[in-house]
């Protein structure tokens, strides 16, 4: 499976079948579109690790009866940069045949080239050596990406979201987690500590869907108790024994009962505008963050063994 998701904007696309070879040797997925419509539709895909144009394709899959010009290109290299402006930053690069876009100045290379990546080269159809360039400068630019970095520095966590076990928010979510540096005030503190909530209980709402915990929507200490067995004291053993299956260690209960209560007492703290109370440090909101992933690794194989 190709570890490089890239969408290409080319309306001549089909006529380059062996660059599609080489990009598959190097791991990359090339995506085609011959209209800018249709690829602006998927550009948001947080799947997406990069873009191709071409000087010159079709605004829309209506205007293939129109000779295409660079009104699709323009279209693209906005959405591009309107999502940049949001902090979403796509890799894109130019990819053409046109002499006007390789050799000449054009205007809109001219606009958009402080934007593109490849220090806004222009890569030539008709030179062979440069789409294998091309490819090496995607995957440079898409690996410099702190989400490519997060997802390729964690695949054990990225396997919970590629086998479905959680989904799109929540996998959009740990990533933030993973990128965002500690908090530098209560805001920061509070949507960091939301984060780690909200993942934990989308967690425990997947394991009711499997019948591991009766009621995700129960009191969260008869949810930890019934993982851990719903131990007994046992006086002829001298110790609590479980009389229901157990899905979790001591280890794990303790870490899970630790990231439910001290997210939610800080995060009612911090709805209290004048809270004056011992404020939490960067120490443990570390701390909530790592024990939230292992907590995830413990989600996944308690998933798997119970689906």
């Amino acid at each position: 499976m190709a570890n490089y998701r890239v969408l290409w904007f080319d309306d001549k696309h089909q006529e380059y079948e062996f660059n599609k070879s080489i990009a598959k040797l190097e791991d990359i997925q090339l995506v085609c579109f011959d209209n800018a419509k249709e690829g602006l539709a998927e550009i948001e895909n947080p799947e997406v690790n990069a873009i191709i144009l071409d000087g010159l394709f079709f605004v829309s899959e209506e205007n293939k009866n129109d000779t295409p010009d660079d009104d699709a290109f323009a279209q693209v290299a906005k959405k591009i940069n309107n999502l940049k402006a949001q902090g979403k930053i796509i890799p894109w690069f130019i990819y053409s045949g046109q002499t006007s876009f390789v050799k000449d100045k054009n205007k809109l290379v001219e606009l958009f080239k402080d934007d593109a990546f490849a220090h806004g080269k222009v890569f030539d159809k008709s030179n062979p050596n440069d789409f294998k360039e091309l490819c090496q400068e995607i995957k440079k630019a898409v690996d410099c990406q702190p989400i490519t970095q997060a997802r390729h520095n964690n695949p054990e966590l990225m396997q919970i979201f590629e086998k479905g076990y959680l989904g799109q928010d929540e996998e959009d979510q740990l990533l933030q987690l993973l990128i965002k540096p500690l908090p530098k005030n209560k805001s920061d503190i509070k949507e960091f500590l939301s984060n780690i909530r909200s993942i934990h209980e989308s967690c425990l709402i997947k394991l009711e869907s499997i019948s591991v915990i009766p009621d995700a929507n129960a009191r969260f200490s008869q949810i930890n108790k019934h993982l851990s067995g719903n131990k007994r004291w046992d006086s002829s053993l001298n110790e609590l024994v479980p009389t229901t299956q157990e899905f979790q260690n001591s280890a794990i209960e303790n870490l899970n009962a630790w990231i439910y209560f001290t997210c939610g007492t800080y995060i009612h703290n911090l709805k209290q505008q004048h809270y004056a109370g011992y404020m939490i440090s960067n120490y443990a909101v570390e701390s909530l963050r790592q024990g939230l992933l292992e907590i995830l690794l413990w989600f996944k194989k308690t998933y798997e063994e119970n689906k």
